[in-house]
C-alpha cells in the first residue's frame, strides 16, 4: 500500500477511534467509584473493554499495573500498523510511557520492590537496578540515556525526538507541541496544576493538533497521546478502587 493510500486508511481508523473515546460523564463516574467490579462493568461498555477483560476482583495492584501496561502496548502497536513504516518507531515509543514513572521512582529508591520479580520485563531486577537488564530490551534507549547522566524522563524525550522521521519546519512545530503536551505528565515536569486542570489543558491542546494534522501521521501521534491520557485516567480510577474500595474477603 502506497504511503498516501495508507495515510488515508489510517485517518479513517484514527477518526473512528477518536469518536469512540469515552464521554467525560463516564470518566466522572469512574473517578467517583470505589467498587472495582462495578467500575469494570462500566468499562466493558466502552472503548477500553479490552483492558479489563477477565479482570478478577482479587487482582493485586502490581498485576493490575502489568495488565494495563500490556494493553497499552497493544494499542500502540495497532495504531502504528496503520501508518507508513517510517513513523512506526515514533508511534511505538509511546508504548513505553507507563514505564517512565516507575523507573524514575526506582532511581530514587534503590531497594528491590517485591512485585518486580513477577514483572515480565523487569524479571528479578528492581527498577533502579534495571539499566543493565534493559540494555537489550525495548527500553534500551532509556538505559543508554541514563548512563550518560540524563534523568529518566529526559532520556525518554530525547529518544522520542530521535525517532521523528520528519524535519519539515511545519511538522517539527507540531511535533514539538506534542512533546510539550507530554512533558507535564512525566517525572521532572514543572507543571504543578491540579490533575483535572492538567487533563483538560492537555485534552484541548492535543485535540486541536489532532484536527489540524488530519491526513498526516502526526494525527496518529496526537491520537495516541489522547488515548494515553484516557489510559492514565482509567489506570488511576481502577487503582484507587482496588486500593480504597470495599474490603475484600481474605
Amino acid at each position: 500500500m502506497r504511503d498516501a493510500a495508507r495515510i488515508a486508511y489510517a485517518q479513517a481508523r484514527a477518526q473512528a477511534r477518536f469518536g469512540d473515546r469515552p464521554e467525560e460523564s463516564l470518566w466522572r463516574e469512574l473517578e467517583a467509584g470505589r467498587d472495582l467490579q462495578h467500575l469494570v462493568e462500566m468499562v466493558r461498555g466502552s472503548l477500553w473493554r479490552g483492558a479489563v477483560e477477565s479482570l478478577p476482583a482479587s487482582v493485586e495492584p502490581h498485576q493490575l499495573e502489568s495488565r494495563l501496561r500490556a494493553h497499552w502496548e497493544a494499542v500502540c502497536a495497532e495504531v502504528a500498523r496503520w501508518y507508513p513504516a517510517a513513523w512506526a518507531p515514533s508511534l511505538q515509543w509511546l508504548a513505553t510511557l507507563p514505564w517512565v514513572a516507575p523507573l524514575a521512582w526506582g532511581e530514587r529508591r534503590p531497594e528491590d520492590p517485591s512485585w518486580a520479580e513477577e514483572d515480565p520485563l523487569l524479571g528479578k531486577t528492581a527498577a533502579a537496578a534495571a539499566l543493565s537488564a534493559l540494555a537489550d530490551g525495548p527500553l534500551h534507549p532509556l538505559a543508554a540515556g541514563v548512563r550518560k547522566g540524563a534523568p529518566m524522563a529526559e532520556a525518554w524525550h530525547a529518544h522520542w525526538r530521535d525517532t521523528w522521521p520528519s524535519r519539515h519546519p511545519r511538522e517539527l512545530r507540531a511535533l514539538e507541541a506534542l512533546d510539550e503536551a507530554l512533558a507535564g505528565w512525566l517525572p521532572g515536569g514543572e507543571d504543578t496544576e491540579p490533575f483535572d486542570a492538567l487533563v483538560e489543558r492537555t485534552e484541548q491542546s492535543v485535540t486541536r493538533l489532532f484536527r489540524r494534522q488530519a491526513g498526516t501521521a502526526l494525527a496518529g501521534l496526537a491520537l495516541l497521546i489522547l488515548l494515553a491520557l484516557d489510559h492514565l485516567r482509567l489506570r488511576a480510577a481502577l487503582a484507587v478502587a482496588r486500593s480504597f474500595g470495599p474490603a475484600r474477603t481474605p
